[in-house]
């Protein structure tokens, strides 16, 4: 849920307002567009290098991999 905001200029007068619905289509625009991280979708897994996984698995503490 988005609150409407209003933005003011230096002088303190209204300079625009940006609706809740203009601010949730924003959002979830923004949220489509960005990399998928650790939830990727179907077909869009990648395999990781060799090199790039041993890497990961160095950071990673021991006790978490039991």
């Amino acid at each position: 849920m988005f609150h409407e905001v209003r933005i003011y200029n230096a002088k303190m007068r209204l300079k625009k307002i940006l609706s809740s619905q203009e601010l949730s289509r924003k959002y979830w625009k923004k949220i489509e567009e960005q990399d998928p991280g650790l939830n990727p979708g179907p077909g869009k897994v990648k395999k990781l290098s060799r090199e790039l996984k041993r890497k990961l698995d160095a950071q990673i503490p021991s006790f978490l991999l039991l």
